[in-house]
């Protein structure tokens, strides 16, 4: 077998410790983030026990909810589950769990990518890259030597409590999907972690199948190189390669929002096609309508804008990927008249629906 060529694998936008430095605490908010560990999270509650839905009250999402594919959550809404869950469960070793019990079916869009992938390395870069919309805490890159590759993540933000949990989540969740991808006798040649010795070093040991190092430099995990040229069973170089390019257009069409627009999208989109009143949406959060109008408004958004935007989008959808008559997608959409209809398209997009179906470029968000 070929030893790999000296070269990186990924690397994140920023070293962990720079992405620290400039992390604005606004960014805790912002809900692009899938929520797979969340989920993985709540698996390993139900399974000790636990109500999950006891878990989410209160921050802005229902358990229902959060099984939306097209749900986001924030950084502070997922810390708020973990500190939860942790002292419902009292368990030191509660991230080691969540990340053990993970597949690429957990990271969404993201793990179905990496199975087009032909062999552990090009999946481990294609994870790297799309991190965040796998739902990824963590920041983390990947680098492959002559003989080791390594995988290494930092916390978004400076979490000394919750750190070990965040941190053993992902190098749990990577060590699961590489058995996953190329079979049970996966390990790495050792694992190093930031953090002292905890009580729970022999359960991360026997879980990793390898030393475990403490106090280290970085939290790493160093693998031999030769596994990243591990064939994963399931590609097929005839399908892969289309089916991939579908699940990268998806995948960056995400636009990352504040938390609290995204709860407020996400009811409004429940309640389509006839847009709920902003009193009805206010009930639904615990707000009073005053109130759920000045956070919108700091957020620089108001709830028409948002009813617009959804609109917009479901009548984009409606009008490049159906045949839909018009009067039917202004239906849709929540106009009894297409006269309206096609007077709010052309606002919002520059150009009537008629064109954008004759030219689906035309129009601009």
């Amino acid at each position: 077998m070929d030893q790999p060529t000296e070269r990186p694998i990924a690397r994140a936008p920023a070293p962990p410790r720079a992405v620290r430095r400039a992390a604005d605490r606004r960014d805790e908010q912002r809900a692009d983030i899938p929520p797979h560990v969340i989920r993985s999270l709540l698996h390993v509650v139900r399974e000790r026990g636990l109500a999950p839905a006891r878990l989410c009250r209160g921050l802005g999402f229902t358990l229902q909810e959060l099984m939306a594919g097209d749900f986001r959550v924030s950084y502070g809404q997922t810390r708020r589950v973990v500190q939860r869950a942790r002292r419902a469960l009292d368990d030191p070793a509660l991230g080691l769990a969540t990340g053990a019990r993970q597949t690429p079916v957990s990271w969404g869009l993201a793990g179905l990518g990496m199975l087009t992938c032909p062999n552990l390395g090009a999946a481990i870069e294609y994870g790297v890259r799309y991190q965040r919309e796998a739902g990824s805490l963590t920041v983390v890159s990947a680098a492959v030597e002559a003989r080791h590759f390594t995988i290494e993540g930092a916390t978004r933000f400076p979490e000394p409590e919750l750190e070990p949990f965040f941190i053993e989540e992902m190098l749990a969740g990577a060590v699961a999907l590489g058995r996953w991808l190329v079979g049970a006798d996966f390990r790495p040649l050792r694992v190093e972690l930031r953090y002292p010795r905890p009580p729970r070093a022999a359960a991360l040991r026997r879980y990793f199948g390898c030393p475990v190092e403490f106090d280290a430099p970085a939290h790493r995990l160093v693998a031999a190189a030769s596994w990243c040229l591990r064939p994963l069973p399931m590609y097929d170089a005839y399908v892969c390669a289309s089916i991939q390019q579908q699940i990268d257009q998806v995948l960056r069409a995400a636009v990352p929002q504040p938390d609290f627009v995204a709860t407020v999208c996400h009811r409004i989109r429940m309640a389509m096609p006839v847009p709920p009143p902003l009193a009805r949406v206010a009930a639904e959060l615990n707000h009073s309508e005053r109130t759920l109008r000045r956070r919108l408004r700091e957020l620089d958004v108001s709830y028409q804008s948002l009813v617009d935007r959804i609109r917009y989008e479901s009548a984009l959808e409606l009008l490049r990927h159906t045949r839909m008559p018009l009067q039917g997608v202004a239906e849709a959409t929540g106009f009894s008249d297409v006269r309206n209809f096609r007077r709010a398209f052309r606002r919002w997009s520059g150009v009537l629906p008629t064109a954008l179906r004759a030219a689906p470029r035309a129009a601009t968000c």
